[in-house]
């Protein structure tokens, strides 16, 4: 099973309508448009990305899927724009996801970084609410991926040492794959 595959598969478990769920790097709105159709009208999705073209690409899926009316897009940097959402939407939110990396077909040297990483995924822990899910998916194919990858492995281990439920996935292959980490937030299991 494809790594997409797997966080959709565990989003549609846990989504529901009238959910809030976040696209902490909206990329090309694969994910935004999905956790758009799982959130129904009732629901809202907040997608970010730094890069205009990323969100006018995110905007063109949504328009076409006819679920513009269900999604803020917010231009910023994911760490920051997170943690201005913590203060009007913490223990919200049911899903935060992330793609870390850089924009498939965009600028290559506009990409996530480790420390704006890491400040992210404690802005998103503390939006998700109880039982909430937090879906990352590393590429490690690019420079800076590596050490990027490495962050988000030492603050999951951290969470899972806490009081979330943690499990990653890498898949078999010789080069370097993506590696997906889920959270369930203060659960023991999924």
């Amino acid at each position: 099973m494809k790594l997409t595959e797997i966080v959709h598969a565990k989003l549609a478990e846990s989504l529901q309508a009238g959910d809030l769920a976040i696209d902490a790097t909206a990329g090309n709105g694969h994910d935004t448009c999905f956790l758009a159709g799982k959130v129904g009208a009732d629901g809202r999705v907040i997608a970010i990305d730094i890069q205009e073209a990323a969100l006018a690409a995110t905007g063109q899926r949504l328009e076409a899927t006819g679920f513009a009316d269900r999604v803020e897009l917010l231009l910023g940097d994911h760490a920051q724009e997170l943690n201005a959402l913590v203060q009007t939407k913490a223990g919200l939110a049911a899903a935060v996801v992330f793609n870390l990396g850089y924009l498939p077909g965009g600028d290559k040297s506009i990409k996530t970084a480790a420390d704006q990483t890491r400040l992210a995924l404690s802005s998103a822990r503390d939006l998700l609410r109880s039982g909430g899910m937090l879906c990352v998916t590393a590429y490690r194919g690019h420079p800076g991926g590596p050490e990027e990858a490495a962050a988000v492995d030492a603050w999951m281990r951290s969470r899972a040492d806490a009081s979330d439920c943690v499990e990653h996935h890498v898949p078999e292959t010789s080069n370097r794959p993506p590696i997906l980490w889920l959270l369930k937030k203060g659960l023991s299991a999924f």
